[in-house]
């Protein structure tokens, strides 16, 4: 009975044994197991690793890999820059143009100068005449009257061309006309005429009265050059403050046209004495006025230059022409024509 006994609970013992050293090798098989793979993954990591570490450990590999980077980082800038920069249209270039597209003269040998704007860059405008026997153009643009007819004046510049059309009128067309004319330029005038009503003129003087209406040339000049001022001669006040001394000389004809504006790029006076002593007291006056105008009355750059350099005082006989104007060679000798 106690062998029995015995030999069954050595039989458990055996038994509970074996359990625990099974139990212990699967845990120990579930520990390796695990083991196995945490090795495998930590390999993996450190290979990982290793080959991130060894690449930024290689000498050079640092910039390589910086370089590689700013390269790429370059590059996608300079893709950006392409895309987003915005493209920058050609300028359009401007059509020449010149500054008359017609205009007449009126006597042989007188002249005027056309002149070009926008002209393209580093091009040199030719003139040409489509009637020489006509009227001929300089290098400059400078058209001079020939013979009377119409003419077409062209300037080329580079793949530009421009035309003006210039008529040039007979000589008789012209000649203003008599002194039914003159008499009423004279009314029209200031004071300075007014006053010479009762004054006795030479005959040398009336004979030059009936010849030469004042009136009508200015008429003429306005509408075929640049000359700015009043449409109407002025009054005895504005005439004596800017030509002081003209009203006390005693004329056949008086006016004025004075360009009251800031910007004063030209004016015209026309003046026919009753004494030829008295042309050059009207030349004086007239020298002053420029000269107060050069001297600071023009105040801005470019009339100040147009004063002091198209301005002219000239006289024929007992009349006596101030003009200012960048036509004023073309103007001198229209008027010299007339006697």
């Amino acid at each position: 009975m106690k062998r029995r006994s015995f030999s069954l609970i050595l039989a458990c013992a055996v038994s509970l044994a074996l359990l625990a050293s099974c139990g212990n090798g699967a845990s120990s098989s579930q520990s390796s197991t695990s083991s196995d793979q945490s090795s495998v993954s930590s390999s993996q990591t450190g290979a990982t690793s290793s080959d991130t570490s060894s690449d930024l450990s290689l000498p050079g590999s640092s910039s390589s890999v910086e370089g590689s980077a700013s390269s790429s980082s370059s590059s996608s800038s300079s893709q950006g820059s392409a895309i987003n920069e915005p493209s920058i249209p050609a300028p359009e270039q401007t059509a020449m143009t010149l500054n008359r597209v017609d205009f007449s003269l009126f006597t042989v040998g007188s002249t005027f100068r056309l002149k070009a704007a926008n002209v393209p860059e580093g091009e040199k405008v030719t003139w040409s005449s489509s009637n020489e026997k006509v009227a001929t153009v300089g290098e400059d643009g400078t058209v001079t009257y020939v013979a009377p007819g119409s003419v077409t004046i062209t300037a080329v510049a580079g793949d530009q061309t421009v035309t003006c059309k210039v008529y040039c009128k007979a000589q008789e067309e012209s000649k203003p006309e008599g002194s039914g004319s003159s008499s009423s330029g004279g009314s029209s005038s200031s004071s300075g005429s007014s006053s010479s009503s009762g004054s006795s003129s030479s005959s040398g003087s009336s004979s030059s009265s009936s010849q030469v209406d004042l009136a009508s040339f200015y008429s003429t000049v306005s509408s075929t050059y640049n000359v700015p001022g009043s449409s109407e001669p002025v009054d005895s006040q504005l005439m004596e403050q800017y030509f002081a001394g003209l009203s006390a000389v005693k004329t056949e004809q008086c006016l004025v046209y004075l360009n009251m504006l800031s910007m004063n790029m030209g004016e015209i006076a026309l003046v026919q004495v009753s004494d030829s002593k008295d042309v050059d007291t009207v030349k004086s006056i007239f020298q002053t006025r420029i000269d107060n105008m050069i001297n600071g009355g023009a105040w801005y750059p470019e009339p100040t230059r147009l004063w002091t350099e198209d301005s002219r005082v000239v006289s024929n006989g007992n009349y006596v022409m101030m003009i200012v104007s960048e036509d004023c060679d073309s103007i001198v000798k229209d008027f010299n024509a007339l006697f």
